[in-house]
């Protein structure tokens, strides 16, 4: 076959109109990957942020109770009674609770 035959093959007798339909078919399969790409982007997006709130929450609470030990810590030096610490944690659920003396140092 010559070309002129095979371009009259392809473009004639609805030719074009099934290179239409393939191109449209095409364009629809990437515009729906598109589509579902930028919703997996927003889903990620959402979820990072959800979760930097919740970062910051525990934060915030892990602070608060850290000034709460810092201001208890305060309290009892000021009042002459050294607070005792853990030598090393373990993992018993209660070693980091420890008995402070509450007898003043002589003065």
């Amino acid at each position: 076959m010559k070309t002129a035959e095979i371009i009259t093959a392809v473009f004639g007798a609805g030719g074009i109109a099934s290179l239409a339909i393939l191109f449209k078919a095409w364009q629809v399969r990437r515009d729906g990957f598109n589509q579902a790409r930028a919703q997996h982007i927003e889903d990620l997006a959402r979820w990072r942020s959800e979760l930097q709130d919740q970062v910051q929450e525990l934060q915030d609470i892990v602070e608060k109770y850290r000034r709460r030990a810092a201001s208890f810590e305060y309290q009892l030096r000021s009042n002459g009674i050294e607070p005792l610490y853990p030598d090393s944690p373990d993992d018993t659920p209660t070693s980091g609770i420890r008995a402070v003396s509450l007898t003043r140092p002589p003065t």
